[in-house]
C-alpha cells in the first residue's frame, strides 16, 4: 500500500509539472484597437499589425512589454501591456520543475486585460510655441495630416489639414 501511494504520488507529480502551460498554453490573444482606425502597433520598435488587430503574443513571464500606437497626424499613445499571475501555476505544489517550466514559458504570468482600446488625441501646438515669418504669421511646422493650433487664451482652435 504505501509503494502504492509513493508511486501515485510521483505520477501525480510529473503529470502536473508546468501545469499552467500544460493548460493555459504559452500564449494570450490581444486585441487593439483605436480610433481612429489604422494606427501602426509597435511592440519593441517592430510593427506587429494596425489597428484594429487581434494578435497572438508569448506570454510575458517577467518581464513588460511596451506598445505604441502611432498614427499620422496624431500624437503616439504609449501604454505597457498589464499582466497578472496565472492561478494555474499554483498547481505546481509537487516540485519545483513545474515552477522553471511555468517559468521558462512565461506562462507564470498572462496578459490582462484581452483587449485596449484606445482613443488617439491630433497633434497640437500651442501658439505661443510657434515661430513667427517677417511679417508676424504663425509658421506651422511641416506635418502631413492634420494638426490642431490652440490659444487657450484667446479661446482659438485651428485646424490644419
Amino acid at each position: 500500500m504505501k509503494k502504492i501511494i509513493i508511486l501515485f504520488t510521483i505520477v501525480i507529480s510529473v503529470v502536473i509539472n508546468g501545469c499552467a502551460t500544460i493548460l493555459t498554453g504559452s500564449t494570450d490573444i490581444i486585441s487593439f484597437d483605436s480610433d481612429p482606425e489604422g494606427a501602426k502597433i509597435l511592440m519593441d520598435g517592430i510593427e506587429i499589425g494596425k489597428t484594429p488587430a487581434s494578435i497572438t503574443l508569448k506570454r510575458p513571464g517577467f518581464s513588460d512589454k511596451e506598445v505604441i500606437l502611432k498614427l499620422e497626424g496624431y500624437e503616439d499613445r504609449r501604454f505597457v501591456l498589464q499582466k497578472e499571475f496565472n492561478v494555474i501555476a499554483i498547481l505546481n505544489f509537487a516540485g519545483w520543475v513545474g515552477w522553471i517550466v511555468d517559468i521558462g514559458t512565461g506562462s507564470f504570468y498572462k496578459y490582462s486585460p484581452k483587449a485596449y482600446d484606445m482613443d488617439l488625441e491630433p497633434k497640437a501646438y500651442n501658439i505661443d510655441e510657434l515661430q513667427k515669418d517677417t511679417l508676424g504669421r504663425l509658421i506651422v511646422p511641416d506635418d502631413e495630416g492634420s494638426l490642431f493650433v490652440y490659444d487657450e487664451e484667446v479661446g482659438y482652435k485651428i485646424l490644419f489639414e
